[in-house]
């Protein structure tokens, strides 16, 4: 009985697993809000977007280039050149969100531009 209940939750934890495929975030992605998940910190901004192209993302502010990286997508991950990866927790046609711990856990909050 233990190992059908391993082998249900094993394949219940399988499905969960996202595919997303790098067609599904090209294009500029405005930055809606920051949140600082261990204080619950909201940061609201209107001059910050993110532009994903094939070969990399554009990290812009105040209309000018911060960083650019290299990337690649693996199931539910955005993985950046050096700079480890991205949790994508929810991506849909107009709305994405996702969390990362470079300097603290964060979660980013954008909204596809039109």
């Amino acid at each position: 009985m233990k190992q059908i209940i391993f082998i249900l939750l094993a394949l219940i934890i399988l499905s969960c697993n996202q595919n997303h495929k790098k067609d599904d975030l090209l294009g500029i992605w405005d930055v809606v809000s920051s949140t600082d998940i261990e204080t619950g910190e909201v940061e609201l901004s209107e001059k910050e977007f993110v532009e994903f192209k094939s070969d990399s993302i554009y990290l812009i502010s105040d209309f000018e280039v911060d960083k650019v990286f290299a990337w690649r997508i693996e199931g539910d991950s955005i993985f950046l050149d050096k700079d480890g990866s991205v949790y994508i927790k929810k991506l849909t046609k107009n709305e994405l969100i996702v969390e990362y711990g470079f300097l603290g856990k964060i979660q980013l909050t954008l909204k596809k531009r039109k």
